[in-house]
């Protein structure tokens, strides 16, 4: 007899007779509707949803700080919203997308969110609600918990907000980076549906502010896992449509070439991100050791973008300078 606590991971399940896994599954619903949360801010799931209203005028508030000024914002797509739990699934480029998506969204949902990011940026987030994870890892059971509150969360008919990427897509021209597949599973194991969601920024380049101008929110078609689902097939079809919405607002924009960046309007670029990785309190080290599978040949073209530069607005000779020289040489730029 399976526990019905137990989380069984890919190969176990793989293991499973037909009839067997349907049975996992059904008990392991039951379990998740009647156990408590564990890793959940309080409130998350009776009071959070009653101030959708209030959290909205907040979040607008806080994007406009963290934006740096006005900004005109462009959202489409909300018509492929589906009705009751959903996970949105979004790309993660910086400190705004806890905030910047809360009032374009229709319906109220939890965010997942890192639990060892600025507490005063987490506190800013608590109207909404928080799944709180951590990325250290020796705490798997922590991990297993916030998968658990996931589920446990959408079994009782409420939407959860999350990022599967390993960490900031901090490159003005990368579609995404690696992403997780705890998502996927999630949406198989509850069989609610997962809404793709592009968060685009784009920064000031007439100024010396680093300052966002212009964002760009996009809501893609639902995306339905079945039991039987392989998770690589359905991870894929979510890379797909995130890559396929990006590049279109890339393309609307015009996609960035480096050899046409000059340094000054470069250096502007990082120092947004550095102000953005420092108000996070986030350790770039750690998201780059975070970036599984970055070696891969479809991301042979990513970099962290923490190139270093003097007073003068001169690149320092880094081995982060020299691998982009490299892939410069290799792009024919």
């Amino acid at each position: 007899m399976i526990a019905e606590y137990r989380l069984l991971n890919e190969k176990e399940e793989r293991n499973l007779s037909r009839k067997e896994r349907e049975m996992y599954y059904q008990k392991l619903r039951e379990y998740c509707r009647g156990r408590k949360l564990k890793v959940t801010t309080k409130g998350a799931l009776s009071i959070a949803p009653k101030l959708k209203g209030v959290t909205g005028k907040i979040a607008k508030k806080v994007t406009l700080i963290l934006a740096g000024g006005e900004y005109i914002q462009s959202v489409r797509g909300i018509d492929n919203i589906p009705k009751g739990p959903v996970i949105f699934a979004s790309t993660h480029q910086g400190i705004l997308d806890g905030f910047v998506w809360i009032p374009s969204c229709p319906q109220h949902a939890i965010i997942v969110h890192g639990k060892e990011t600025n507490k005063f940026l987490l506190m800013a987030q608590i109207n909404t609600g928080l799944i709180l994870v951590t990325k250290k890892k020796d705490c798997i059971k922590e991990r297993e918990w916030a998968k658990l509150d996931m589920m446990t969360v959408l079994l009782k008919g409420h939407s959860i907000y999350i990022c599967p990427e390993t960490a900031w897509n901090l490159s003005p021209n990368k579609l995404h980076l690696p992403l997780n597949y705890g998502f996927i599973d999630v949406a198989k194991k509850t069989r609610v549906p997962i809404c793709p969601v592009l968060l685009n920024y784009t920064y000031d380049n007439q100024s010396d502010k680093e300052r966002i101008t212009h964002i760009d929110i996009c809501y893609g078609k639902p995306i339905y896992v079945a039991e039987d689902d392989n998770l690589t097939d359905k991870l894929n079809e979510y890379s797909e449509v995130v890559a396929t919405m990006r590049y279109e607002v890339m393309e609307e924009k015009g996609i960035y070439k480096r050899n046409s960046i000059t340094n000054e309007e470069y250096i502007r670029f990082l120092k947004g991100n550095f102000k953005n990785l420092s108000i996070g309190h986030i350790d770039i080290q750690r998201e780059r050791e975070g970036i599984h599978g970055s070696q891969e040949e479809f991301y042979i073209f990513h970099h962290i973008n923490d190139i270093f530069f003097d007073e003068n607005g001169s690149f320092l000779e880094t081995e982060e300078v020299e691998r982009l020289r490299e892939i410069n040489a290799l792009e024919g730029i």
